[in-house]
């Protein structure tokens, strides 16, 4: 960035921009600088790589860090082999595997999202080759600019003599549009492949086919709200012999508050125990308890058990505190020694009946009959889930409409139930619309004060601009041994600083989708999140060039529609530099960051130190909590992909310089993320690509558009129409291609197709089945054989919610109690992982 760009507060500053502006001078290439501002960067940059790098080749043997995925895949879905110790020796372990090999060990979800780093290096390989010759007959320019603005289309733009050479950027941009159109439509190709394979087999052993033979169904009237009326439902319009089950959920949210304080009481009792005090449930948990018996009066035995437990906790409680204070000496005499024993049956009494207390809460799986029975009354939610024997009848419920009657019985395919925020699975559809609406609202009033913001921190990394307020920063601003202290500020700063805002967005988005929205699965979640976060970027990119206020720009572009077109045609091209660091920031920085994962290693590291330290003892089900594996991140990563095709695609005909970089974050981010996929993220859900795949698709079009635009801006403003004119047909070319794929791809992709489903007998083979009785089975479902039907996999309370499931507590040593003893659900991560 140019000295004359970063006076962006100044009032002189923008006032000789706004003279220059109107002299028809473009003050963005004025200077000839910008390599020096690069060098610093990279040189900054390469030292942190190398010290990641130097970090992760120490510490990879690390396997609660780097090979955490190993201890939660099944045996089928792991490597070959761990990486060998000599340096890089993982960059030839993840390419050893084949693609059909990776898809298996990784699912379909991720192997989606490397596939779309493939193309990107393929496509970006392919374009740095020919920018090469695009930057020689740029540099050979009539302008004459020196430095990196001197291999831009600004050396080509002064000069009638040279116009002829703006059609070289038409040209490139052409082929560089049809590259990239012909390697989308060979992606979207294979994906609906893939898709279709995985509707009808689904992902190979050890995955449950309950998702692929399910819908999910909203909107459900309230006679429908049962499980029995349902199940007649589907029953009277598919046929009894093909509905194998329907659960209709319930607002647990009492239930779960009941639930949370069970849970704390149990955490205050486990560090009690571990600090040889004497474990007792608190008062929070006997509220709880109460409210539970309450609830389950129809259970006479059982409530009267569990008001007697309550009674006696108290009860104990109290003697033990009288105890505690009427028999302890006040002098250190032997006396003490022939109290300890009723001191030490009165806090046993509390110990033994605050345990039977609490695990008496948690045990609710054998009641789920009387909980939806009293959620019936002012809980029955519009939402349930109806399982069929086939996929393919599931496929054909999916795609039908099921009544006439406006806004009544929404049905689409079920997610997985690792896939479900079970929080939010009782929220009825339209009002999980309505906030959604609301949300982009709010976000868009975010958007105006995030444009300052981003406006702000790009003038404070100014320090002509600081030193004007603060005189004291005027040596450093204006003298010359400080020249290098100026340009890294000034150059990579504001790069970082970006990076650090940006980092922040998507925590912010996903508790509004999650926590006020209230969607109901971690996919839509995520979805979400990425195009949310995306827009957000293109923001950034808007705000770093106009360096001002959204509302002022769009003031302008209201008065003068033209405003857009000289901005994106004026401005971007100009800030080629500073795009530049910042994809340099992103090969060097962020994937050594994401393969050295410095922050994880450091929690590791405290919690083991403080964890096996033989002074300070954390319960076993405390550490339980702490050791729960990574999961991928696609709300954030995805966008993070997509902006660097962003950048690659506007730059490439105009910086073409850029584009050799973009080639090299994707050619080094398809070997991060294969080695991370493999040996250290956990998949939370697996879609069988219906979520990343469409999702990248849209994003890589929607960078295309943008580029395309940015350049007949571009040329508009140098008066170069007739370039302009012969670049507009290629806008709709692209628009007119993203409804192709979409239309000839995805949308087939969404469901099994009959012709299909049909060719490989599935409705016969799920007919042959269907006097099967449906069985009672474990959430957690293990491997089948080759010959074992989907039928025998399907469980009637496979998409039970965890809080009517919920089992009894469990401490470090089994406590004498026989309901404690008894074996636990895991609540707190919603459902046992999916098989990796």
């Amino acid at each position: 960035m140019t000295n004359t760009t970063d006076k962006i507060l100044d009032d002189d500053a923008l006032g000789k921009i706004s003279d220059v502006l109107d002299q028809g001078v473009q003050p963005l290439y004025v200077e000839s600088g910008g390599w020096e501002e690069i060098w610093i960067t990279c040189k900054l940059d390469a030292a942190i790589c190398f010290c990641l790098l130097l970090l992760f080749e120490l510490a990879r043997r690390k396997t609660s860090v780097y090979l955490c995925r190993l201890k939660h895949a099944l045996p089928d879905r792991k490597p070959k082999d761990v990486p060998k110790r000599h340096p890089f020796a993982w960059v030839v372990s993840s390419s050893s595997l084949s693609d059909d090999q990776l898809r298996h060990c990784i699912g379909l979800d991720a192997y989606c999202a490397i596939r779309f780093l493939m193309m990107c290096r393929g496509l970006f390989g392919w374009t740095s080759i020919v920018s090469i010759t695009l930057i020689l007959a740029y540099k050979h320019g009539a302008s004459h600019l020196e430095g990196f603005y001197g291999l831009t289309l600004g050396n080509c733009e002064h000069v009638l003599e040279d116009r002829w050479r703006l059609w070289l950027a038409v040209v490139f941009t052409y082929a560089f549009t049809a590259a990239a159109i012909y390697l989308a439509t060979r992606e979207a190709r294979h994906y609906l492949r893939l898709r279709r394979e995985y509707l009808r087999r689904g992902d190979g052993a050890g995955e449950s086919p309950q998702p692929r033979c399910s819908v999910l169904v909203e909107r459900v009237p309230p006679r429908l709200r049962s499980d029995a009326a349902l199940h007649q439902y589907f029953a009277a319009l598919f046929g009894h012999r093909d509905v194998h089950s329907a659960v209709s959920f319930v607002d647990c949210a009492h239930l779960e508050k009941l639930l949370d304080a069970r849970d704390a009481a149990a955490d205050a009792y486990a560090w009690r125990s571990e600090e040889g005090g004497y474990g007792y449930a608190t008062i929070t948990s006997d509220e709880g308890l109460s409210d539970l018996a309450a609830i389950l009066s129809e259970k006479e035995q059982a409530v009267q058990k569990c008001q007697e437990s309550i009674r006696e906790a108290k009860e104990a409680r109290a003697a033990e505190v009288l105890e505690a204070h009427a028999l302890l000496p006040t002098t250190p005499t032997d006396s003490k020694l022939e109290q300890q024993p009723s001191f030490n049956q009165a806090a046993s009494k509390a110990r033994d009946a605050s345990l039977q207390a609490i695990s008496f809460l948690g045990a609710v799986a054998g009641l789920n009959e009387i909980s939806r029975r009293y959620a019936n009354e002012d809980g029955a939610s519009s939402t349930g889930v109806v399982t069929f024997y086939s996929p393919a009848v599931a496929s054909d419920a999916a795609q039908l409409v099921l009544t006439a009657r406006r806004g009544d019985v929404h049905v689409s395919l079920a997610p997985p139930a690792s896939d479900m925020l079970w929080p939010n699975v009782s929220i009825p559809k339209d009002e999980v619309d309505e906030r959604l609406g609301a949300a982009n609202v709010g976000l868009f009033f975010l958007a105006l004060l995030w444009t300052p913001l981003v406006a702000s921190v790009q003038a404070l990394c100014n320090l002509e601009v600081l030193a004007h307020y603060w005189s004291a920063l005027k040596p450093l601003a204006r003298e010359e041994k400080y020249e290098s202290l100026r340009i890294l500020v000034s150059g990579s700063l504001p790069v970082y600083i970006m990076l650090a805002l940006l980092g922040a967005l998507p925590i912010v988005l996903d508790a509004v989708a999650v926590s006020y929205a209230g969607v109901k699965t971690k996919s839509a979640a995520h979805a979400y999140v990425s195009s949310r976060y995306l827009y957000f970027q293109l923001l950034q990119i808007f705000v770093t060039v106009a360096s001002g206020s959204l509302l002022s720009v769009l003031r302008q572009f209201l008065d003068h529609p033209k405003t857009l077109l000289d901005l994106l045609g004026k401005a971007l091209p100009g800030m080629g530099s500073y795009f530049l660091q910042l994809v340099i920031a992103k090969v060097l920085f962020s994937l050594a960051f994401e393969l050295a994962r410095p922050t994880a290693l450091i929690g590791v590291v405290a919690r083991q130190g403080v964890t096996r330290s033989k002074y300070f003892k954390v319960p076993a089900r405390v550490r339980r909590r702490l050791r729960r594996p990574p999961e991928f991140d696609y709300g954030s990563y995805l966008p993070d992909f997509v902006l660097v095709v962003l950048v690659g695609t506007i730059f490439a005909p105009i910086a073409p310089v850029v584009a050799l970089v973009c080639f090299a974050y994707f050619a080094v981010a398809v070997k991060v993320y294969s080695h991370q996929f493999l040996y250290v993220y956990v998949r939370a859900y697996e879609t069988g690509g219906a979520f990343p795949g469409p999702t990248l698709a849209r994003f890589f079009f929607l960078a295309l558009v943008v580029g395309h635009l940015t350049l007949i801006g571009h040329l508009i403003l140098l008066d170069a129409t007739h370039q302009a004119v012969a670049l507009a047909p290629l806008v709709l070319f692209t628009l007119r291609s993203r409804l192709d794929v979409r239309r000839t791809f995805e949308l087939p992709a969404r469901y099994l197709d009959r012709e299909n489903a049909v060719r490989f007998g599935l409705y016969e083979t799920r007919r042959a089945n269907r006097h099967a009785t449906p069985r009672r089975r474990r959430r957690s479902v293990g491997e089948s054989s080759s010959d074992e039907k989907d039928d025998d996999l399907l469980a009637v309370d496979y998409y039970i919610q965890p809080a009517l499931a919920a089992g009894p507590v469990e401490f470090d040593a089994a406590p004498q109690s026989e309901m404690v003893a008894r074996a636990p659900v895991d609540r707190k991560g919603d459902r046992p992982l999916s098989p990796v």
